[in-house]
């Protein structure tokens, strides 16, 4: 018999996280149609991966890439890391449903994943699936639906608790996310207007989600000093909703070092009561929003300018001050370095306004001027608005790897899909992960590290996220199985996008540089990558939840 293509000689680690083994691949058409020893066997096309890892193509369970796949359907910065699946929806924000109301707020909320602007001209999650269907992806897209953007559609960024009227308009748009297909719902519950819903709203849209035997993701509502209460109220949504829980990038942040041992138990516990949960957590120790994402959750939703008038008042600003020291309503992560005065673990990565400040912390900007750390602060801020990006670096390293290498936590990116020409321009979002989340993993984890074997790595990416999304022939290399695949060299995986303000030069700083060591990708049987090189075949396939058959 001749294949259509033929993979021979390499170590096939299946995705189990059983030892590899030496093993040949046929594929014909999109699928995995023999698994062995196959060496007198023909094909169209013959890979000699002896020397090289053969697993599962990547799937990255956590990414934003909901606008960048329509931006650029070849997904070069994906496949180049041997990632062949994105979740996108994630966090609460997911790109429908639209109200036309609030088409202008969820553009405006998207700016930061999609810097050059996609037209949203959707209404229903459908509708949204149907333009993603149409780009002809490179990789498969799996979508989650955001309660934050189902709450801008009903609400906007109102504070209050909804009306009946109301809350039976979002389970709407829930349930008709859940029938277009998608996985399950998200939360961002630190981030307006998610940040606004009380538990129970929560609960009850994520009963609908249920209903179609969907998960329930979420950022959850503290990651700092009260993530132990944040990762309970998690655990108790999808035990009251009977919906399986995923625990977004659950590595604890600054003021909660420490509590990863106490927050697994917890994940532990609930298995032991019947609910299903599970995490996910990328490796990188920092992030960069803009810099006004650390400002009160009530003053994201505002107009810049309502914002630039409310820091050039003194007696506003130091209430804004005293409200983000005193942490009442808990933010986002990296507001841990405010609250505890870590201005010099807070880098400017993009400043228009002043390009100077680039690649300096906010302390040293401060003590140039004369001016305290706070103050240094809000005027960029005041400034700049959202157009200045900081860098915090809030994590440590050693809590990320006892969180990642528990059985219960996957690993993600966090990232997204950035179009080439985006990422040349001199305000290019700043996002490492998206270029070489997966090639680090080994490069550090696996082979630097040693915080666990390349087998267990490759489960943790390839068949364990199918597994939480209900995916019947992905994640594993099978026979009958779609043919996903990433085949690498392991010794020669790295990760080029790593160059960071607090360890390197700034004029050094390049984080959009794709990796080395991925030699060959397939996406539903096309071969995607071929010698490191990609062919512009774009054999993605928009994913849908069946009720747990795979689409």
């Amino acid at each position: 018999m001749k294949y259509d293509v033929l993979i021979k000689g390499g170590r096939l680690m299946d995705g189990t996280g059983m030892p590899w083994k030496k093993a040949d691949v046929a594929v014909t058409g999109e699928r995995i149609v023999r698994v062995g020893h196959l060496s007198a066997s023909d094909a169209d096309s013959v890979i000699d991966a002896e020397g090289l890892c053969v697993t599962p193509g990547f799937i990255d369970i956590h990414t934003h890439s909901d606008l960048g796949i329509m931006l650029d359907p070849a997904a070069e910065c994906a496949i180049r890391q041997g990632v062949t699946t994105h979740v996108v929806g994630n966090c609460g924000d997911s790109a429908a449903p639209v109200s036309d109301p609030a088409r202008g707020l969820l553009e405006k909320r998207f700016s930061y994943f999609a810097r050059k602007g996609f037209p949203m001209t959707w209404h229903t999650f459908a509708e949204y699936l149907d333009r993603v269907e149409a780009v002809e992806p490179a990789i498969n897209i799996a979508a989650l639906v955001g309660h934050s953007t189902v709450r801008l559609a009903v609400m906007g960024f109102s504070e209050k608790e909804p009306s009946d009227g109301e809350m039976e308009m979002m389970k709407a748009h829930v349930a008709e996310a859940m029938r277009a297909g998608a996985f399950g719902m998200s939360s961002g519950l630190v981030y307006p207007p998610g940040c606004f819903a009380g538990t129970d709203e929560i609960v009850e849209l994520a009963s609908v989600v249920a209903g179609f035997h969907g998960f329930y993701a979420s950022h959850i509502r503290g990651e700092r000093e009260t993530i132990v209460k944040a990762v309970g109220e998690c655990i108790s949504i999808g035990e009251r909703a009977g919906c399986p829980v995923q625990i977004s990038h659950n590595n604890p942040k600054y003021g909660a070092w420490g509590k990863s041992a106490e927050i697994q138990q917890m994940w532990e516990k609930a298995r032991e009561r019947g609910v299903d949960v599970t995490a996910d957590n990328d490796i990188h120790t920092d992030f960069a929003p803009p810099l006004s994402n650390a400002l009160p959750q009530w003053l994201q939703g505002r107009d810049e300018s309502e914002i630039s008038a409310r820091l050039s008042d003194p007696a506003s600003r130091e209430a804004i001050r005293e409200e983000i020291i005193a942490d009442l309503k808990p933010a986002f992560g990296p507001v841990g370095l405010l609250i505890h005065g870590l201005f010099d673990r807070i880098w400017i990565l993009r400043n228009p306004m002043d390009r100077a400040t680039e690649g300096r912390t906010v302390r040293e900007i401060a003590a140039g001027s004369g001016r305290t750390d706070w103050d240094a602060f809000f005027d960029l801020i005041r400034d700049g608005g959202r157009s200045i990006i900081g860098l915090f670096d809030y994590q440590d390293i050693e809590e990320i790897k006892k969180t990642v290498s528990h059985r219960l936590c996957m690993i993600c990116s966090d990232g997204w899909i950035i179009p080439p020409d985006e990422r040349e321009t001199d305000d290019a979002t700043y996002i490492p992960c998206s270029y070489g989340e997966f090639p680090g993993l080994f490069e550090r984890f696996v082979c630097r590290d040693r915080v666990f074997s390349a087998e267990e790595a490759v489960r943790k990416i390839t068949s364990m996220p199918a597994a939480r999304l209900g995916l019947q022939s992905r994640g594993l290399i099978r026979e009958g199985f779609h043919a996903d695949i990433a085949v690498f060299d392991l010794e020669r995986l790295r990760d080029r996008a790593t160059d960071l303000y607090p360890h390197r030069n700034p004029s050094d700083h390049y984080p959009h540089r794709y990796p080395e060591g991925i030699e060959y990708v397939l996406v539903n049987g096309a071969l995607s990558l071929n010698h490191g090189l990609p062919t512009s075949r774009r054999s993605g396939r928009l994913l849908k939840n069946r009720k747990s058959r795979d689409s």
